[in-house]
């Protein structure tokens, strides 16, 4: 049987959806495991070559200084961390659960997603394995951060621009 123009079309569409989504999907994997490595490794280098507190002045107002940060942000809630460890898993499945819908919408979402995922991941390992964080980045008038957090602040903002794009979500077809 021969299909109609129409079908066609329509098969065709549906396809090119499917591909874009799995290439978000794909996109979302790669990002998310590779801020998540890279954060891990640069965090093994900054224990293996600092002490704690050790710092090093890269250029004037910006240091690398190793930091034990037991609470969340900012040092939040120092001490707690099993309950930061807790808290942290419980986010982080509910920020999976709500990124699974958007990661169709668009590339942006889809890339600030893995940034956003593979960021929480890299600084909850940390908990698990270190007890606290190790932050290293430190400019001066700033709390010192690493790649986990910069991974986060940077998915968190392309998951806005993301959602403030033109068009409509795509969804995968049935």
């Amino acid at each position: 049987m021969r299909q109609s123009a129409r079908e066609a079309v329509v098969k065709a569409t549906a396809r090119r959806v499917k591909r874009e989504a799995k290439a978000r999907w794909r996109t979302f994997g790669i990002l998310a495991v590779l801020i998540t490595g890279l954060d891990q490794l640069t965090k093994e280098i900054v224990r293996g070559s600092l002490a704690p507190r050790e710092s090093h002045e890269i250029f004037p107002g910006f240091s690398f200084t190793r930091v034990r940060n037991e609470g969340i942000a900012f040092g939040l809630f120092p001490g707690r961390q099993a309950a930061v460890a807790i808290l942290t898993v419980v986010a982080l499945c509910a920020i999976a659960i709500a990124l699974a819908g958007l990661v169709n919408r668009n590339a942006t979402v889809a890339a600030g997603a893995g940034l956003l995922v593979g960021g929480s991941i890299g600084n909850l390992i940390d908990r698990l394995a270190h007890g606290a964080v190790t932050d290293f980045l430190d400019p001066a008038r700033w709390p010192a951060f690493n790649l986990a957090d910069i991974g986060i602040v940077t998915g968190a903002a392309l998951i806005v621009l993301g959602l403030l794009q033109d068009g409509e979500a795509h969804e995968t077809p049935p």
